[in-house]
């Protein structure tokens, strides 16, 4: 006769484990996907020379040289996910390397150059944003 310690109460334990484990999981994907750096409340107007444009999940990146003082100064802008994009009109080429453009951001509440995308305006005059509305 084999004796198992867990037989008796095995099934009620793994609905609870499993529980458990899924909630210790989601909350990296939480704190990752929190825009609580940026300070929306205080949005930021920024002009420069497109360095690259980084169409990829969880987040799309847009590197921008902008000048200050003479001097370039990089500033790395945090978008949406590609889904999110493409329904805006969005796409891999949407910004060129060497493009200039207009971009407003939530700034880091850090202080540091960069922040998230709120919408660019391009030299032709065409407006991008993620919203639905442009703001």
């Amino acid at each position: 006769m084999k004796f198992h310690l867990l037989a008796g109460w095995r099934p009620a334990v793994f609905p609870v484990l499993a529980a458990g484990a899924m909630l210790l999981a989601t909350a990296p994907a939480s704190a990752h996907h929190s825009f609580a750096m940026f300070d929306p409340q205080h949005p930021v107007q920024v002009e420069g020379t497109v360095k690259s444009w980084e169409f990829t999940n969880p987040h799309s990146w847009l590197v921008l040289m902008v000048m200050r003082d003479g001097t370039p100064v990089e500033y790395n802008i945090e978008g949406a996910s590609v889904n999110t994009l493409i329904r805006q009109g969005f796409g891999p080429h949407t910004f060129a390397p060497g493009d200039k453009i207009t971009v407003v951001i939530s700034p880091l509440k850090s202080g540091a150059d960069g922040g998230a995308f709120v919408k660019a305006i391009k030299a032709d005059g065409t407006t991008l944003t993620e919203s639905p509305t442009p703001s």
